[in-house]
């Protein structure tokens, strides 16, 4: 119902790097987060030509997100330069993570006996009072980036479907400043598309709070999902398989790609979707939404009229509907009654091509 694909040999992509120079494949761990490269013999590089990059057994160790909006408009009443604020909080991230590394690398392995003790991760045969600082090396720690559609639209009045320029000019930037980080501190930072499940709703709060609302900038009840286009452009699939491609090689630590369609039944459209994803070194998934009546198991087909929230045949308010979250399948409501947050839910109803 929520198939997703991961592409092996496209364009772009570390995950399609690593397949085709070592044949391994870097599996996406839940929705979006995938692991950067740590080789058997050498770390953070590879020891000689002949060493491999490990990825199974690996995890990370947190991810935490800029409110980029909230950090331009701040340049912004301040007067001063966007990146030299930027900058700031980009330290405050990195603080964050090496104070976390730092709490983690004194916990001892009998805290988790399967994991640190047993294999479960990578490294992890420890004896029971060693410290686990060994098995964070080749963990992750994550920078999250979301809201850059409303990034580009408080800089000059223009989503990323209609310019994009300025906040992958960002992405870029961010990117260069986290390598540098990682080189001086020896943790694998990486940079990560944030999901934003219920931070949708938070972030644009906060910024209300400080600057008020901003036409399609803070006007909506949530920010946007990482670097996606909003929810409500009416464009095609292939329209935002490829505006979203663009930022593509900025997320190596976690990134999807969405788009919708009817209920499948125009199977030639679906493979056209999936195999132009594939060849652009995509990680896609396909995005349906459902409904049924818990009353007398009406389904709506999603053709032709708007999902109701009372059944069109027996009359009552006991719809349960199905769509994805972020990067999995959710009930948005069961029996009628909803249990996402209110940001999401006016998200999932804006949607047009998410």
């Amino acid at each position: 119902m929520y198939p997703e694909y991961l592409s092996l040999t496209g364009d772009r992509g570390i995950v399609c790097e690593v397949y085709k120079k070592y044949k391994k494949v870097i599996s996406p761990m839940c929705c979006r987060a995938f692991l950067t490269k740590w080789f058997e013999r050498g770390g953070e590089n590879p020891a000689d030509d002949s060493d491999s990059p490990v990825f199974t057994g690996r995890f990370n160790i947190g991810v935490v997100s800029l409110n980029l909006p909230m950090i331009l408009a701040k340049a912004m009443e301040d007067n001063k330069d966007f990146y030299e604020v930027l900058d700031c909080y980009l330290e405050i991230v990195r603080k964050i993570h090496k104070s976390t590394y730092k709490f983690l690398t004194q916990k001892r392995a009998y805290t988790n006996p399967l994991a640190f003790m047993q294999g479960g991760l990578y490294g992890g045969h420890l004896n029971r009072d060693d410290k686990i600082e060994p098995l964070l090396k080749s963990a992750t720690a994550s920078f999250g980036i979301t809201a850059l559609n409303e990034l580009q639209y408080l800089y000059n009045r223009k989503s990323i479907v209609e310019d994009g320029k300025f906040v992958l000019e960002v992405a870029e930037y961010i990117n260069i400043k986290v390598t540098e980080f990682q080189r001086l501190d020896h943790i694998q930072y990486s940079v990560y598309g944030t999901l934003a499940e219920s931070l949708c709703g938070k972030q644009v709060k906060s910024f209300r709070d400080k600057f008020g609302n901003i036409e399609n900038v803070s006007d909506r009840d949530y920010f946007s999902n990482s670097f996606h286009c909003h929810v409500s452009e009416d464009i095609t699939q292939i329209e935002k398989q490829d505006y979203e491609a663009r930022f593509w090689d900025f997320f190596n630590g976690g990134k999807i790609q969405y788009v919708r369609v009817d209920v499948p039944y125009n199977i030639e459209g679906l493979e056209a979707y999936v195999t132009h994803a594939m060849k652009l070194g995509l990680y896609e998934g396909i995005n349906i939404s459902l409904a049924y009546c818990d009353n007398c198991w009406y389904q709506w087909n999603n053709i032709g009229s708007d999902r109701p929230d009372t059944c069109p045949r027996c009359g009552k308010k006991e719809m349960t509907m199905i769509d994805r979250m972020c990067g999995y399948i959710a009930f948005t409501k069961i029996h009628g009654k909803s249990r996402l947050n209110d940001a999401k839910m006016a998200e999932i109803h804006d949607r047009i091509s998410m």
